[in-house]
């Protein structure tokens, strides 16, 4: 290949892009298919694989110390035994890989990144390699190497993530979200959604029974309605009474407050439940809530009173 006597090499953000670059015969110097695609500067390209390769090393010791957590008690003490050596070792791991990543000095916050985890992890480190040594553990009953388990997971567990953190610089800089779409952070990514597998669906949420006077809770000031209240909170005048209706969930509260003090409260959480208020006093009447249906996302009340125009 002959000598570029043409054309553009430019670097935005360490990513190098090569426009119009001619050879010494005239015909383009094609590096790429995608002439808009990145070439990735080899220490940004090693920086960001090296990162992703050690963060998802320590996610997956937190992950599954989490899991291991609430297993110890009750089981054989090779169980806790066993957790030991491998967390130990997967941190000692872990820590060898943070600090083989290449420090970019001329990018301060890379190297911010990096010695954050590793003082992180160091400073766990000789505790857990101490709780974890084999001649500590011999001798030790059931228990004791149970508590010590537990300890070993509250402190992985603890290992904080550096503020601002890797999402946040991939989001906000666009060096970071480069060296974040490295074809070895992409395999890291492909692994771990690979790993934990398809996610499940929702569940689906039952339709509400239709409501004939739809969510005009006006419709109950003559006393007689069926009403669709989507709100987690509504007052409802039905003549001259008031209810306060509360949503959570399935469960459907009315409070009716009395002027003089005092209130009763009926909750709902089956269909056809009903619930009965008065004004109180020397007043005649009721009025009689029924809950027709209820899912996360609304209600349907039926109500009918006796009251007297409020």
């Amino acid at each position: 290949m002959g000598l570029v006597a043409g054309g553009l090499v430019v670097a935005v953000g360490g990513v190098l892009f090569m426009a119009g670059a001619e050879t010494d015969d005239g015909e383009s110097d094609d590096f790429s298919a995608d002439t808009s695609g990145p070439f990735f500067n080899p220490s940004q390209r090693d920086w960001g694989e090296g990162m992703c390769e050690s963060m998802a090393s320590l996610k997956a010791l937190q992950t599954d110390s989490a899991k291991k957590a609430d297993t110890f008690a009750g089981s054989p003490d090779s169980v806790a035994s066993a957790y030991l050596t491998s967390a130990s070792s997967a941190l000692e791991d872990i820590s060898r890989k943070f600090a083989a990543v290449d420090s970019l000095t001329r990018i301060p916050e890379t190297e911010r990144l990096r010695s954050s985890y590793l003082r992180e992890i160091d400073r766990v480190r000789p505790e857990v390699r101490e709780l974890s040594d084999a001649d500590g553990l011999a001798g030790l009953s059931t228990r004791e190497k149970t508590g010590r388990a537990e300890r070993v997971t509250s402190l992985v567990a603890g290992i904080k993530e550096p503020s601002p953190s890797w999402d946040q610089l991939t989001q906000e800089d666009r060096w970071f979200e480069t060296a974040g779409n490295s074809p070895g952070c992409v395999k890291v990514r492909q692994a771990e959604r690979a790993k934990s597998g398809p996610s499940e669906p929702p569940e689906p949420v039952p339709p509400l029974p239709p409501a004939a006077d739809g969510a005009s809770l006006g419709a109950c000031l003559d006393g007689a309605c069926e009403v669709r209240v989507m709100k987690p909170e509504a007052d409802i005048k039905v003549g001259g009474l008031t209810l306060e209706v509360t949503r959570d969930g399935s469960k459907v509260t009315v409070v009716h407050s009395y002027p003089s003090g005092g209130a009763v409260r009926v909750n709902l959480s089956e269909e056809g439940a009903r619930g009965t208020f008065g004004r109180g006093g020397d007043a005649t009447g009721t009025v009689t809530v029924e809950l027709k249906g209820v899912n996360r996302n609304g209600a349907v009340l039926r109500i009918n009173s006796s009251l007297p125009p409020g």
